[in-house]
C-alpha cells in the first residue's frame, strides 16, 4: 500500500506510538489530583510544554494544549466575536479551511472581509494596510500554507504588519508544522496545530497565544483557560512525534525534486494536465491537479486497487460534491473540481515511490480510456 494523503491525516510513528502506549498503562491519573502519581504526570507535562515552548520561542504559558486545531481555531474566533466591540470585522482569506471559516461566518456574519488572492493561489500583500485601516479590522487569519495545493502563504509577513498595526494574528499552521522549520511563529499572536499531521496521535494538539484567550469553561486546568482533563497520554505522545520531526526539519533533501519530477513526467503522460500552484513556493510534499479526462472518483478508485492511496481535496470536504475552497477561489469550473486529485507524501516517502505512482497514473489512463472507448462502442 503507498499511501499518498498524508495532508489528511499521517500514520502515527513508532515512537509516538510506544510512548502513547506506555502512558495510556502507566500515566492514566488525573494531573490535576493530589497524590504523588498525579504529581509526576502533571511536572512531566509541564516540562514538556517548557521544551516546546522554547522550541518555538515563546513562553511556556503561551502553549495550551488541546483536542487540535479545529478546536483552537473555533475558540480563537468565539473569543474575538464576543469580546470585539460592535461593527469591527475579522479579515480572513477565502480558502482557509473549514475550521476558520465557518466560524468566521458563525460569528461574524456580515462583519467578514477578505484577503485578496493571485491566480495561483496566494494572498497578495499590496493592499493589506488599506484593508486594515479601512474596514475596522480586530482580527485577522491567514493559514501558513493550504492544505489542497500546498502553497505556502506569505503569513510570516502579514504577521510583521498586523504586530505594527497592532492587530491580532492567527496562523492556522496545521499543514506547515512537522514538514518546515518552524521558525517565525513567534511573530504571531497564535497559530493552532494538530499532532496527527506529523505523526503523533489524533485529538491533540497545542493553540500558542500571547493573549490571555480562554478556550474552554469548566475548570482550571491549562492555567484556567481550558477547563478539562489534560488527555497526558496523547499530550506525551504528541511531544514525542514533535521531537522526532524537527530534526528532520532542516536536513538536506531532494523531496521537491522528486515531487517536481512526478509532476513534469504526469504533463508528459498527460499533456492537458492542470497544475494548481506551479509557480508558487508550495510544500515539498504536495501536487494537486486537475485531469483532462474522468472525474476524480473513478482516478481514486482505480489507483486504490493499484494499492494507492491518493485524495480529491481536503478531507474535511469529502462527499461535497464539486467542492474545493481553494479551487473555487482560484477560478476553476465546477467541471474542473470534479476532476481535482491531490498526492501528499511524507518523510518516509522515497523517489522511488513518487516513480511507482506515476506509474500507476499510466496504467489507470489506459483502463479509463479503454473503458470509455468500449463504452461508446456499445452505445452506438
Amino acid at each position: 500500500m503507498a499511501y499518498f494523503d498524508n495532508n489528511a491525516t499521517t500514520s502515527i510513528s513508532e515512537n509516538a506510538l510506544e510512548v502513547y502506549r506506555r502512558a495510556l498503562a502507566e500515566d492514566w491519573h488525573n494531573p490535576s489530583s493530589p497524590y504523588r502519581s498525579s504529581a509526576r504526570i502533571r511536572a512531566g507535562m509541564e516540562l514538556e510544554r517548557e521544551e516546546l515552548a522554547k522550541d518555538l520561542g515563546l513562553k511556556k504559558e503561551e502553549i495550551i494544549f488541546t483536542s487540535g486545531a479545529t478546536e483552537a481555531n473555533n475558540g480563537v474566533f468565539a473569543h474575538f466575536a464576543t469580546q470585539a466591540n460592535a461593527g469591527l470585522c475579522c479579515l480572513v482569506s477565502p480558502f482557509e479551511h473549514p475550521s476558520i471559516l465557518e466560524p468566521a461566518r458563525y460569528w461574524f456574519k456580515d462583519k467578514i472581509r477578505y484577503l485578496p488572492i493571485d491566480q495561483e493561489g496566494r494572498v497578495v500583500l499590496d493592499s493589506i494596510e488599506k484593508l486594515l485601516s479601512e474596514n475596522n479590522i480586530c482580527f485577522v487569519s491567514l493559514m501558513a500554507a493550504n492544505n489542497e495545493t500546498g502553497v505556502l502563504q506569505p503569513w510570516k509577513e502579514l504577521a510583521e504588519i498586523c504586530l505594527s498595526k497592532g492587530v491580532f494574528f492567527h496562523c492556522d499552521a496545521t499543514q506547515w508544522i512537522g514538514k518546515l522549520p518552524s521558525d517565525g511563529f513567534d511573530l504571531c499572536s497564535s497559530f493552532s496545530v494538530s499532532a496527527h499531521k506529523f505523526s503523533g496521535p489524533k485529538g491533540v494538539g497545542w493553540f500558542a497565544c500571547k493573549e490571555p484567550i480562554s478556550m474552554q469553561l469548566g475548570g482550571e486546568q491549562e492555567m484556567s483557560k481550558r477547563g478539562g482533563t489534560e488527555n497526558y497520554p496523547a499530550i506525551t505522545s504528541m511531544l514525542t512525534a514533535w521531537k522526532d520531526v524537527r530534526f528532520q526539519l532542516n536536513s538536506p533533501t531532494n523531496r521537491t525534486e522528486w515531487r517536481d519530477q512526478f509532476e513534469k513526467s504526469l504533463i508528459n503522460l498527460i499533456p492537458a494536465v492542470k497544475i494548481l500552484g506551479l509557480n508558487s513556493p508550495r510544500l515539498w510534499n504536495t501536487s494537486m491537479f486537475v485531469l483532462p479526462d474522468f472525474e476524480n472518483l473513478s482516478w481514486v478508485g482505480k489507483l486504490d486497487k493499484l494499492g494507492f492511496s491518493v485524495s480529491t481535496g481536503s478531507a474535511c470536504s469529502t462527499g461535497k460534491a464539486g467542492h474545493s475552497g481553494i479551487a473555487q477561489s482560484m477560478g476553476l469550473s465546477t467541471s474542473e473540481v470534479r476532476r481535482l486529485i491531490r498526492v501528499s507524501s511524507y518523510w518516509e516517502h522515497g523517489e522511488s515511490d513518487w516513480v511507482h505512482l506515476l506509474s500507476a497514473f499510466e496504467q489507470v489512463s489506459k483502463e479509463l480510456h479503454k473503458e470509455a472507448s468500449y463504452s461508446s462502442v456499445i452505445s452506438f
